[in-house]
């Protein structure tokens, strides 16, 4: 068999040669085929462009012929706006309303607490001021009690239509030595108008008129309580009550429709 000859050989590999070369050319068109295609701008429209703002679309229910516009969008903001608004102010008025009543509500709370306290001041004051006027009145009685019925003068019976007994002259002398103030007043002794025989017309009573002054009539009643024996009490009669025994109670009597029918102006003593 003839083997070919090296310029046979030659021609024969310069075949694929060619091939190459036209590959090649054929990429340098479409290279710049693309290469004119990215310069002019002149692509096509990817399809996948428009998916996603026609998904959006979607999502919040709109379509190209029901989305509203821009116009149409402030007018809903300006509402949910002012709706907002109104909200709040409405808000703020019921706190102020509530705050309003806690207020008043406190307001009326402080008030009451006052008054209790003050109340309660009044109270404590009035019965401060009965214990030492009971502390007074219970020094005083023990003092007369616990004192003899000192003598330092002479009772002056003014009122009287004769002389009393040895013992209510007594009597009246120890009240005027030793009750501050009794020697200054009026005693009344005997009278024969008096509907107590064993009193005022025998010359066994006395009045002692203390007028206005009730701290004196007590202040007499409470020296005579305290030296009932001594004095020789029968009973006393004062602010229209009377009193039978220096440990006992007082008994309210009958009006007999005056000052001084009812003993409001004097104290009425019977001696034994």
């Amino acid at each position: 068999m003839a083997t070919p000859s090296s310029p046979a050989r030659a021609r024969h590999r310069r075949v694929p040669g060619g091939r190459q070369r036209a590959a090649a050319a054929l990429g340098v068109t479409a290279a710049g085929a693309v290469l004119a295609h990215v310069l002019v701008g002149s692509g096509p429209v990817a399809p996948a462009a428009t998916a996603e703002p026609l998904s959006v679309a979607a999502e919040l229910g709109l379509s190209a012929q029901s989305a509203p516009d821009l116009g149409e969008l402030a007018d809903l903001a300006a509402s949910r706006s002012s709706r907002e608004d109104q909200q709040a102010a409405a808000a703020a008025s019921q706190a102020a309303a509530d705050q309003a009543v806690l207020d008043q509500q406190a307001a009326a709370a402080a008030a009451a607490e006052a008054a209790a306290a003050e109340a309660a001041a009044a109270e404590a004051a009035a019965a401060e001021a009965a214990a030492a006027a009971a502390a007074s009145s219970s020094s005083s009685a023990g003092s007369a009690s616990t004192s003899t019925a000192a003598v330092a003068g002479t009772a002056t019976i003014r009122n009287s239509a004769g002389p009393v007994s040895s013992r209510v002259q007594a009597a009246a002398d120890a009240v005027v030595s030793n009750v501050p103030g009794a020697d200054s007043i009026t005693l009344g002794g005997t009278r024969p108008s008096a509907a107590d025989p064993d009193g005022h017309p025998s010359g066994n009573a006395l009045d002692y008129m203390v007028l206005t002054d009730e701290a004196l009539g007590d202040a007499i009643v409470a020296y005579h309580r305290a030296h009932w024996d001594e004095l020789g009490v029968e009973y006393l009669i004062w602010n229209q009550r009377m009193l039978s025994s220096p440990g006992g109670s007082w008994v309210m009597m009958e009006d007999r429709g005056g000052t001084t029918a009812n003993h409001y102006d004097h104290v009425h003593v019977n001696y034994r």
